[in-house]
């Protein structure tokens, strides 16, 4: 080992609490494993949370996804008359036309987010009952599954942190006790000298 990275080590020591100081109370010390123990246990902890929680999210939101996507139809409609466009969103109404399986025609309303002509083909999704609704997201189960593991994530932490500094708060009242007391009794010793 380098001279540099000795200083560096005995210096990350230091800053830590894992240093031979005799100034250093039991309490230090006890702080100091406490840290490392909780930040360990976070380490460990997140991942285990992203596999179980977010796996099972995911796995459940795809079944979703899947289910309802199987009650739905995709169809290319054709463009009957198209709308004006509002300032404030990229959406185009426009009215269109379509046959479903079993060669019944069917109009309906449908916002675009590219601009239509009449005449033209577009690809719509509808339900059993012929009605125009939102496509299935592709990304609904990985969001879902994303923001719940940092959820869990974010109360892992605040649980541990909030340990960590209750812990920190008890040794801080020895260490002021302690302290006091032993400034009380050189008090008594050095006064009795004088």
């Amino acid at each position: 080992m380098s001279t540099g990275s000795v200083n560096m080590y005995r210096r990350t020591c230091r800053r830590v609490g894992l240093d031979r100081n005799p100034l250093r109370r039991k309490e230090d010390r006890l702080q100091a494993g406490v840290a490392m123990f909780l930040a360990l246990v976070f380490v460990l902890v997140v991942p285990v949370l992203a596999m179980t929680v977010g796996g099972r999210v995911y796995r459940t939101e795809t079944a979703a996804v899947q289910a309802r996507t199987a009650q739905l139809h995709q169809v290319d409609a054709t463009v009957i008359e198209t709308g004006k466009a509002p300032l404030y969103a990229p959406i185009m109404p426009a009215r269109v036309s379509w046959k479903d399986t079993d060669g019944v025609t069917h109009t309906g309303d449908y916002q675009s987010t590219t601009v239509v002509e009449p005449g033209s083909t577009v690809s719509i999704w509808s339900n059993e009952g012929g009605t125009i609704v939102e496509p299935p997201s592709s990304t609904q189960a990985a969001s879902k599954a994303v923001l719940l593991t940092s959820g869990a994530a974010l109360g892992v932490f605040v649980v541990l942190t909030g340990g960590y500094f209750l812990l920190r708060r008890g040794l801080d009242r020895r260490r002021l006790h302690k302290w006091e007391s032993e400034w009380t009794a050189a008090d008594l010793s050095w006064g009795s000298h004088g």
